[in-house]
């Protein structure tokens, strides 16, 4: 039978962990701790968005796309804090000009 060499057996048991932690409801609750975090990353991605494409539309499609294609629990955070549109504006780094969202200079 094949067995896990025993100087193996500390990071086997770390994937587990880790494994255990993402496949389950604990993952959740993770993002629910660390929702400051989520939101900065979630802002770096759209500055990112910005920075390529120039000021959008806030329904423009590749925004709301992206946005679609978020994991459901980063989903809940973003519309617990107002959606996409109130979520950008609560960072500094956007702005609102004549229905466009912008990165703010």
């Amino acid at each position: 039978p094949f067995a896990i060499p025993e100087y193996l057996q500390g990071q086997l048991e770390e994937f587990e962990a880790l494994y255990d932690i993402s496949n389950s409801n604990s993952y959740q609750r993770l993002l629910d701790n660390n929702p400051d975090q989520t939101c900065e990353s979630l802002y770096g991605y759209f500055s990112q968005i910005l920075e390529e494409h120039g000021p959008m539309e806030i329904n423009n499609k590749l925004l709301v796309g992206e946005y679609e294609d978020f994991p459901e629990e980063t989903q809940k955070i973003v519309e617990d804090e107002g959606g996409l549109k109130s979520f950008l504006l609560k960072s500094p780094n956007f702005i609102m000009v004549d229905n466009l969202i912008a990165l703010r200079k």
